[in-house]
C-alpha cells in the first residue's frame, strides 16, 4: 500500500489512473466486506438496554448509503490529544471512502488504517 501512497503523493490529481482505480476497488471491496460482516455485540456489564434487532439490521444499509466514489484527499491526521487540541498533526494523502452529515471516513495507506474525521 505504501507504493500506492507514494504514487498518489507524486501525482496528487483528482483524476485517478488505472493503479488508483484498482486500489480504490480493492479498498471498496474490503470495506463492503466489513460492513456485511458487522455484528452488534453488547459489552459485558453494559448499562441500559441493547438496541432492538430491527434497528441493528438497518445499520449496514445506512453505512452503504454513505459510501462515496473514492478519491485522494490531503488529510491532517491527529492521533494524540495534543495534536487534536492544536489541530497540528501529520498531513498526508488518504482515500476518502464515505461521508455522512459532516463526518468523513478516510483510509490512510501509510498506517493502513481508517480515520473518522
Amino acid at each position: 500500500m505504501r507504493d500506492a501512497y507514494n504514487i498518489a503523493m507524486q501525482q496528487a490529481t483528482s483524476n485517478p489512473d488505472a493503479s488508483d482505480k484498482d486500489f480504490f476497488q480493492r479498498l471498496r471491496r474490503e470495506l463492503e466486506h466489513q460492513i456485511a460482516g458487522y455484528v452488534y455485540e453488547v459489552a459485558a456489564g453494559a448499562i441500559g438496554s441493547p438496541l432492538p434487532a430491527d434497528v441493528i439490521r438497518t445499520y449496514p444499509d445506512s453505512m452503504r448509503l454513505c459510501l462515496v466514489e473514492q478519491h485522494w484527499e490531503r488529510v491532517n491526521i491527529c492521533n494524540t490529544s495534543e495534536e487534536s487540541w492544536t489541530g497540528v498533526g501529520v498531513k498526508r494523502m488518504c482515500v476518502t471512502m464515505a461521508e455522512d452529515e459532516g463526518y468523513v471516513l478516510v483510509f490512510d495507506p501509510v498506517d493502513e488504517q481508517y480515520h473518522l474525521a
